[in-house]
């Protein structure tokens, strides 16, 4: 009942900003910034301290700049994403643009599904219009919410253009569609993963970092091609996306080969324009166990 009652309340909330103008929905987000960053500090010690640590050379102002950036960034995206439920596909292809979809497009004549790795950059929701703009059928391979009435409601938003979704615990059953054509199966595997000692550890952004390695590992036994999406914000509410081939035979190669890619391929990214990112998450919570003598 409880959480039937949490749905009703985000789901009356949702209503009164997604039928909102950009502009106005805009407005909003800059007032949710302004509570979220200087009256609720909203996991500020959680942001500002992974900032220092992962940019040790900059000074406190260049650290507090990215702070202030990062929360406006991340409640535009929270807004984009409710808005983004009742926007048409014309008006989501102008929104969301692929730079290189002959990449991908390459693959598909070769009768090749694509392993498509993201991270928790800018704003990915958008990218459910990728099952118009690509010839691959989407599956995609999430985290359910908690509360399984707000599960239940955002998946009907992410299925509307034809995506297919598989909780991770059913990922090895997503990979036995492939029998069926040549799919994309997208991933973020950007976060920490759920066991640290099942993890790919390596230096990330100055720290010693666990990494999530099972999409490296499905890669390597289907021999999938990993693909990294890079999504960058343009302008407020426009975003593009450019696809960079990691790796194209992941049988042939040796374990973490891929996981490194992917990590020193965002860290790159980061390190250009680190805002966009999801600064929030206790990214660095575990530290490495050694294994006993």
């Amino acid at each position: 009942m409880l959480k039937r009652l949490e749905f009703l309340a985000v789901y009356l909330l949702l209503h009164l900003f997604r039928f909102m103008p950009f502009p106005l929905l805009y407005a909003f987000s800059r007032f949710a910034y302004l509570v979220a960053y200087y009256v609720a500090g909203y996991r500020k010690k959680v942001v500002t301290t992974n900032l220092k640590n992962s940019f040790p050379e900059k000074s406190p102002a260049e650290i507090n700049e990215i702070t202030r950036k990062f929360y406006r960034n991340f409640c535009d995206v929270l807004a984009e994403t409710i808005k983004g439920s009742t926007l048409s596909e014309s008006s989501l292809k102008k929104r969301f643009v692929a730079l290189n979809p002959e990449l991908l497009d390459d693959l598909f004549h070769q009768n090749k599904s694509v392993i498509l790795v993201g991270a928790h950059y800018a704003n990915s929701e958008w990218g459910k219009i990728l099952s118009r703009q690509q010839k691959h059928p989407i599956i995609v391979i999430y985290s359910p919410f908690m509360n399984k009435y707000i599960d239940q409601y955002y998946n009907r938003s992410r299925v509307k253009f034809g995506m297919k979704l598989f909780p991770y615990e059913k990922t090895l059953r997503a990979f036995n569609e492939m029998k069926h054509g040549p799919y994309i199966f997208l991933m973020g595997v950007d976060q920490r993963p759920f066991d640290p000692r099942n993890a790919w550890w390596m230096t990330f952004l100055n720290q010693d970092t666990p990494c999530h390695k099972g999409y490296e590992q499905i890669a390597r036994k289907f021999n999938v091609p990993v693909v990294y999406s890079d999504i960058q914000r343009v302008k407020k509410g426009y975003y593009t996306i450019r696809y960079i081939l990691l790796c194209e035979e992941p049988a042939k190669t040796d374990e973490g080969f891929i996981v490194t890619l992917f990590m020193q391929t965002l860290e790159k990214i980061l390190k250009n324009k680190p805002e966009d990112w999801l600064w929030s998450h206790n990214r660095w919570k575990y530290q490495r166990v050694s294994d006993p003598v």
